[in-house]
C-alpha cells in the first residue's frame, strides 16, 4: 500500500530538493510492517511517529499527503493497541476500523501523490 519500500530509479542529484535526502532514508516502512507482524506495537508507534516527522519535513507539494498517510497509519497502531490491552469496548473499536477502511481509497491516491513526486523529483520508486 503507502510507501512500504524504495528503490532507487537513480541517485538524488545537485538540484534535487533537500527532502530526497529524508525522504530516501526514511520512507521504507519495513520497520513497521516487521513490528506489526511480530505485534510489537511500541516498536510500530516509533515507526509511526518517524513517517509522522518525515511528513512535518515535506515540502509544500506532498506535506497533507504524507500527514494524512502518517496520521492513518498512527491510528491503525493505535487501534491495534486498544485491542490488544482491551482498553476500548468492542463496538468503539468496530467503527474505528470501519472509518479507517472507508479511507483507504482517499489513502491510495495520497500515496500515489507521493510517489509520483518522489520519481519525478527525487528519482525514487515508491513502492
Amino acid at each position: 500500500m503507502l510507501l512500504a519500500g524504495v528503490a532507487s530509479a537513480g541517485a538524488c542529484s545537485d538540484g534535487t530538493p533537500p527532502f530526497c535526502t529524508s525522504l530516501r532514508a526514511n520512507a521504507d516502512l519495513d520497520g513497521l510492517a516487521e513490528a506489526l507482524a511480530a505485534s510489537d506495537l511500541d516498536q510500530a508507534g516509533a515507526e509511526a511517529l518517524r513517517l509522522t516527522d518525515l511528513a512535518d519535513d515535506a515540502p509544500a507539494e506532498i506535506r497533507a499527503d504524507l500527514r494524512a498517510l502518517a496520521t492513518a497509519v498512527t491510528e491503525i497502531v493505535d487501534l491495534l493497541a486498544d485491542e490488544a490491552g482491551g482498553t476500548s469496548e468492542p463496538g468503539v473499536n468496530e467503527r474505528r476500523r470501519d472509518q479507517l477502511n472507508d479511507e483507504f481509497g482517499e489513502l491510495d491516491q495520497r500515496s500515489d501523490r507521493v510517489s509520483t513526486w518522489a520519481l519525478r523529483e527525487c528519482g525514487l520508486r515508491l513502492t
